[in-house]
């Protein structure tokens, strides 16, 4: 859990480096099952905390570059049908968003740049990802800790349009690829700052 709240803690401070954004997250993750020890099958689930620090913005398009470290805390919302075990992920994301239409518009008019109101993109948005994921067990479940690669696609989009100063709410729903034990769907609700 140190670990894991480092790693976040960590991201946070690297954005005010980058001051690109930062968004924070909270969600819940259902896991597939995969057999463990003896052939025991395990399936984890259970509260997910992530950020996404914005790395890049590339220019005249509305795609950014992130990094996304993200922590799930299997069997830590019920006891029952699932196991304990931590889920760690380090993924590169791309966040493709839909245009500012009416900035589209402005610049296409008067033929120069113009600059938006807001760094923010507006709408929904399409995220995937290529990275790393490390599953570990917690008392004594009856499976061994595991290293992989994996991808990641998702869809979000924002809850509300608020003013630029304002953190701005969104909720995204995400499915990661991989070797079975880091395999899961995510729902997520989080601020932008």
């Amino acid at each position: 859990m140190k670990f894991a709240l480092g790693v976040l803690g960590v991201s946070a401070l690297a954005s005010t480096a980058f001051s690109q954004g930062l968004a924070v997250k909270a969600g819940y993750y259902s896991g597939e099952s995969f057999s463990g020890n003896g052939g025991a099958s395990v399936r984890l689930e259970g509260l997910e905390l992530g950020t996404d620090l914005t790395l890049l913005k590339l220019p005249l398009t509305p795609v950014e570059v992130r990094l996304s470290p993200s922590v799930v805390f299997g069997g830590s919302l019920r006891k029952g049908g699932d196991e304990d075990g931590t889920l760690y992920r380090l993924l590169a994301t791309a966040r493709v968003s839909q245009p500012r239409l009416g900035a589209i518009r402005k610049r296409a008019a008067t033929n120069r740049p113009t600059k938006p109101r807001s760094t923010r993109s507006s709408g929904s948005y399409l995220t995937g990802g290529l990275g790393f994921a490390r599953v570990e067990p917690r008392g004594g479940s009856p499976f061994e800790s595991k290293d992989g690669w994996i991808a990641q696609v998702g869809f979000g989009s924002s809850v509300a349009n608020v003013p630029s100063p304002v953190p701005q709410p969104f909720f995204e729903v995400s499915y990661t690829f991989g070797e079975t034990e880091f395999r899961g769907f995510t729902v997520s609700l989080g601020v932008r700052l």
